[in-house]
């Protein structure tokens, strides 16, 4: 039998390997940092050049067969975009985070953006972190980004090999979380590597880590396998309970830290897929979530019981999620952060609830192929999405052979052969205050549908992929935007919730807020310096997280960032029509000639907002031959 400290002292070397290279052996390399793409185990690592040692380990998407590989040298910056909060790739209509060029079109950035926001994020290139899944640049999350964008300077040497040994436990690792050497954590910690005395950590095996996995299961920590072997599931969890008790995440179990484990104090979490049968500290948690909506009515008893699935079925049921009484860890945090919000939101008053439900026209995909979302109800029209077996929507217009339905915020048409049509019995759960007018509702009605809004489970989940699923619920909150309707007027700040009350100030469509409190027909918001109210049938509402309107834009084109480039192109002769707005009809301000470059602020549904000599309008895209870089 091998012991215990050489497969921790062997395991330590697998995952802590030599890099293949200081700096490819370059003498004269004076950057502080160099840089390895593991394309087998889709892992990027940056090393201080001095020591060899670890600074950052991350994980990525890189391209399936089409990323190079080879030696590097960043160049310096090709274009003023490189290196930038935000950059705009026009061939496939998509922004990124802090953009770093490797070589050539390839680059290090974020998971794409559908607009230049953290809540627009692509979930399903989220979800796929760690797969080879670009279209041949390195993914990474946008913090990860940011790191290589701010400190690996132009000049600084990259390697993307292949063949590397597969590594499932440190991609585990490096899935919950990016090892960052400035936490003050060293790498071996991060690894979960220990030899004090009577501590459970990697490598560790036998009834008590056994019996510590049940209990971290039971708080909600550990979704893993139940083996009694310390692997890094088992770290992860070990890490996640120190997170919410502020101790160092090393993920390591000291006989001290276990007494916090099994004492009446142990930290909860919603990792962990509740269901019937289940019991312990998180399933607490989920009741007392569940009765604060009035959705539960018997005391809290830590037993997920027929009473508790039925609660999860009405929330289910208001959120837009199937109706099968499970609480994913997604549904927990939903149900946290509705209870914390309407807690919030009456301060302790009494309230009541009042149920509406009706029928929403639905839609799902039926076939093993998939199908697509397009842009016109036509084969040859561009796609605006795939969408795979399963895949619901709501429709908005049935047809006879194609009807128009909305995916994530994205409206276009599918195939009614391709589909499955069922209504779905939307519920809207209304808590009201009489006290002060207030109101505070889950969920939307048919007509919210039909005018815009999302599924509630879609805009959740949009923002837990923004965070990489590590967002507290506490840290969450309600915001609105203004929504007059596509080139809408502003509409006015009142004094009061009140139509008649002073007009404080004029607020553009478009601008959002953080809703500070809300009423039946108001919502309060502050904006220069004034508090005041707007009308709720003019706001969107959605969730976000506690910095979301740090990337507002401003709708003054002078201050909007150059995106990209164009060159004029008419395909109706030697002048391109520049447009006052982005729509048929519009007013012509004037015509540029072919082989004019200017500006692209942004492009979307066959327009592109452009900028020349200082001024901005709108030109269609198939004027334009846009400068594109590979995503």
């Amino acid at each position: 039998m091998i012991p215990r400290k050489l497969i921790v002292l062997l395991l330590a070397l697998l995952i802590a390997a030599a890099p293949a290279c200081r700096a490819a052996g370059r003498e004269d390399y004076d950057m502080p940092y160099y840089i390895l793409v593991d394309l087998e185990n889709q892992i990027v690592t940056v090393y201080d050049t001095a020591t060899d040692a670890v600074v950052r380990q991350m994980l990525c998407s890189s391209g399936r067969n089409i990323t190079p590989v080879g030696t590097f040298i960043m160049p310096r910056g090709r274009t003023d975009r490189d290196r930038k909060p935000w950059y705009y790739i026009a061939i496939y209509d998509r922004f990124v985070k802090y953009a770093t060029r490797i070589y050539d079109m390839i680059l290090f950035h974020s998971i794409p953006y559908r607009r230049q926001s953290l809540q627009s994020i692509d979930t399903r290139a989220a979800r796929e972190l760690g797969e080879p899944t670009s279209h041949g640049c390195i993914r990474l999350r946008w913090q990860d980004a940011a790191f290589i964008s701010e400190n690996c300077l132009p000049g600084t040497l990259v390697r993307i090999e292949e063949g590397h040994q597969r590594d499932e436990a440190l991609r585990e690792l490096l899935r919950q979380q990016t090892y960052d050497a400035a936490s003050g954590l060293s790498y071996e910690s991060f690894l979960g590597i220990s030899n004090e005395a009577g501590a459970l950590s990697r490598s560790s095996e036998g009834p008590e880590v056994l019996d510590l996995q049940y209990r971290l299961r039971d708080l909600g920590l550990y979704d893993g396998e139940l083996s009694g072997v310390y692997d890094s599931a088992t770290v992860n969890a070990v890490r996640k309970a120190q997170y919410i008790s502020g101790d160092a995440l090393d993920g390591v179990a000291t006989l001290e830290y276990q007494s916090v484990l099994y004492g009446p104090e142990a930290p909860v979490a919603m990792e962990v897929r509740l269901s019937e049968g289940m019991s312990g500290p998180a399933v607490k948690a989920l009741q007392q979530n569940l009765a604060a909506l009035g959705l539960y009515n018997d005391a809290p008893d830590s037993a997920f019981d027929a009473d508790v699935v039925r609660a999860v079925a009405q929330f289910q049921r208001a959120y837009g999620w199937e109706e099968d009484g499970v609480a994913t860890p997604t549904l927990q945090k939903a149900v946290a952060y509705e209870a914390g919000r309407l807690a919030e939101a009456f301060g302790g008053q009494d309230y009541t609830c009042e149920r509406v439900g009706e029928p929403l026209p639905m839609a799902r995909v039926n076939v093993k192929e998939g199908a697509r979302l397009r842009e016109e109800p036509l084969l040859q029209s561009r796609t605006v999405k795939r969408l795979s077996e399963g895949r619901q929507m709501i429709v908005l217009n049935r047809g006879e052979d194609w009807s128009r339905v909305r995916v994530n915020g994205e409206d276009g048409y599918v195939r009614n052969d391709l589909v499955a049509f069922f209504d779905r019995l939307v519920v809207q759960m209304k808590y009201t205050c009489q006290a002060e007018d207030l109101v505070y509702t889950i969920g939307n009605g048919v007509e919210d549908y039909r005018a815009g809004a999302e599924l509630p489970c879609e805009v959740f989940e949009t923002t837990l992929a923004a965070n990489d699923q590590q967002v507290d619920v506490d840290s969450l909150e309600n915001y609105v935007t203004v929504d007059t309707g596509a080139g809408g007027p502003p509409l006015n700040l009142r004094q009061a919730p009140d139509g008649d009350s002073a007009v404080l100030d004029t607020v553009e469509n478009g601008r959002r807020f953080k809703a500070l409190r809300r009423t039946s027909e108001w919502t309060q918001v502050e904006y220069r310096g004034r508090t005041g109210y707007l009308l709720n049938r003019y706001l969107a509402f959605w969730i976000g997280p506690e910095d979301a309107l740090d990337e507002e834009l401003d709708a003054d084109a002078a201050d909007v960032p150059v995106m990209g480039y164009a060159t004029v192109r008419s395909v109706t002769g030697r002048k391109a029509p520049v447009y006052e707005e982005n729509a048929d009809g519009a007013a012509v301000l004037g015509h540029l000639p072919n082989d004019t470059r200017l500006e692209v602020l942004s492009a979307a549904d066959g327009w592109c907002w452009i900028r020349y000599e200082g001024r901005d309008g709108y030109m269609t895209v198939e004027d334009l031959k846009l400068e594109t870089d590979v995503m």
